[in-house]
């Protein structure tokens, strides 16, 4: 049902096999926001994302027809009930795509090659400081920040290794975006912390509470994702090929290019915290 482009065809629709579902196996969603690649639509407190390409599926995502995005607008109300999807179109028709099989995650942790990882490290390096976005983090990442960076001065709490959450809770939200380029930063970090089975990065139990005040919810959401190792399918197969595979330029660029500097924010915390592990 998917093309090999990542996309999938009317009627049908999917999502991960690692999907969140409530207890009672269906979600009434409301959309809230329509953009060119898909939309958002909330569920109680939760915010879900109707995808129209398979790379963007994280565990509250669902794949859909990239036509599916011309019949919905804010305020829809959509139905997911017994492997149906049901809504009201903007024509007034009633709409029903069928659930087709998920689409399988890869399974961590891994244990990778100590040499094909430091050059692979090297590479990412070299990508970040050629093609990486502009960003607060990346600077201080090269050591190039100034003092007009917000985090200027905080080196030595954002650097200290293993990271202390306890500590690194004041940054959050620092930074622009729906994804501020701190959160996306640790987001980088926990990704890889959990993949490679290290587990050295607590998040301690206020985490959820205080960070909700602080940041947006899909910021917050993507934070505890990579708190469970897991984010978007183009984070997580990005770092499965940067563990176990020889990775080329073009597929550091590409995430480097992902959203307005967010790709560079999380790609600096996987390189930090990859970096500073040892083998």
């Amino acid at each position: 049902m998917i093309n090999p482009d990542g996309r999938i065809e009317w009627p049908y629709f999917t999502r991960r096999s690692d999907f969140f579902m409530p207890p009672a196996g269906n979600l009434r969603l409301q959309v809230s926001e329509v953009f060119n690649s898909g939309f958002d639509a909330r569920c109680e407190e939760r915010l879900f994302y109707f995808a129209t390409e398979a790379l963007s599926l994280h565990p509250l995502a669902f794949l859909v027809p990239a036509s599916l995005c011309d019949l919905i607008q804010p305020e829809t109300s959509i139905l997911v009930a017994d492997a149906k999807l049901s809504f009201t179109d903007i024509n007034g028709r009633q709409q029903l795509l069928h659930a087709c099989e998920p689409v399988a995650v890869e399974t961590f942790p891994v244990c990778p090659d100590p040499e094909r990882l430091r050059n692979n490290l090297a590479a990412v390096l070299t990508s970040l400081k050629l093609f990486g976005r502009n960003s607060i983090v990346l600077d201080l990442i090269l050591g190039c920040n100034t003092e007009k960076n917000i985090l200027s001065g905080a080196e030595a709490v954002i650097f200290a290794f293993p990271p202390d959450t306890s500590a690194l809770l004041q940054f959050i939200g620092v930074g622009e975006g729906l994804t501020p380029a701190f959160d996306d930063f640790l987001s980088g970090m926990l990704l890889a912390d959990r993949w490679v089975g290290a587990n050295q990065i607590a998040v301690p139990e206020n985490f959820a509470s205080v960070a909700k005040k602080k940041t947006t919810v899909q910021a917050l959401q993507q934070l505890l994702f990579a708190a469970n190792g897991r984010m978007s399918l183009r984070f997580e197969d990005f770092l499965y090929r940067l563990l176990l595979e020889d990775i080329r330029t073009k597929d550091v660029v590409r995430i480097l290019n992902y959203g307005h500097s967010s790709g560079t924010d999380i790609l600096c915390g996987i390189w930090h915290y990859l970096n500073n592990i040892g083998p």
